[in-house]
């Protein structure tokens, strides 16, 4: 059975719609992809500024922190261990050898002290020594300068090899590990701190625990406070999640776990 004329011109016409509205189509996911890619594009180079710029003040902070931890030695530490050398000789009494000698061996065992300090104490200058001397020994000497101020006793563990992670997050990481030790040794009461590092599968894990009085975890996480704001932020930026337990009375625990 042949069709009409008008059944042809309908179907035709129809034939015409659809192609037309197929075009319609698929010029409006090439437009809506090179939106979306537009945007994708700006999202990722607004993350890179906001990246560099937590960066940058993330550097400034260890420079101003280090100053003050130089300040300190320099006063409470070095400075001691110097007058004391400088009493040794100026009090030197060469009319009793005995003594002489005595005191000359007690300078010399002052002057390694201090020379070992000074080395320490270098070791830590700057956020480009983070990069030299690597993630795992900042921390290791972190452990250090807490044990030596007598009011905490602080340790860490290294199971299995540390991972290779990238200068730039191994900055930021050694920041928030300084941000969780400034908030223990500040609001905690703890006499005991443990920082755990390993990896598993693929995850690096960076564990703190203390025993000190404990907090809110919930109430705190949603406070406006600018130490857990800095840690949350600095989280995302490096695709870190952040964990923190704690409960009044129970101490606390931060795990910060980053893909590796």
């Amino acid at each position: 059975m042949f069709k009409t004329n008008q059944e042809v011109l309908i179907t035709i016409l129809l034939g015409s719609l659809l192609f037309l509205l197929l075009i319609v189509v698929i010029i409006l996911s090439v437009i809506r992809y090179h939106f979306n890619q537009k945007k994708f594009i700006k999202e990722k180079e607004e993350l890179q500024t906001m990246f560099n710029h937590e960066l940058l003040q993330t550097q400034i902070e260890i420079q101003e922190q280090t100053l003050q931890q130089v300040s300190r030695e320099l006063h409470d530490n070095l400075g001691q261990v110097a007058s004391l050398i400088k009493i040794n000789l100026s009090t030197l009494q060469f009319s009793n050898p005995e003594k002489a000698i005595e005191k000359i061996e007690d300078t010399k065992d002052l002057t390694r002290q201090l020379i070992a300090d000074i080395k320490s104490l270098s070791v830590s200058l700057g956020s480009d020594r983070i990069a030299q001397v690597g993630l795992v020994k900042a921390i290791e000497i972190e452990v250090e300068r807490l044990n030596k101020t007598g009011q905490f006793s602080a340790s860490y563990e290294l199971r299995g090899t540390a991972p290779v992670i990238d200068n730039d997050k191994s900055l930021i990481l050694y920041r928030m590990a300084q941000e969780v030790l400034n908030n223990i040794i500040k609001h905690s009461r703890a006499r005991h701190i443990n920082i755990l590092l390993h990896v598993n599968e693929n995850i690096f894990i960076l564990a703190f625990n203390d025993d000190g009085i404990g907090f809110n975890a919930e109430e705190k996480m949603n406070a406006s406070g600018a130490g857990l704001h800095n840690l949350k932020s600095r989280a995302v930026l490096i695709n870190a999640q952040l964990h923190i337990e704690s409960l009044p009375g129970n101490g606390s625990s931060v795990t910060i776990a980053l893909p590796v």
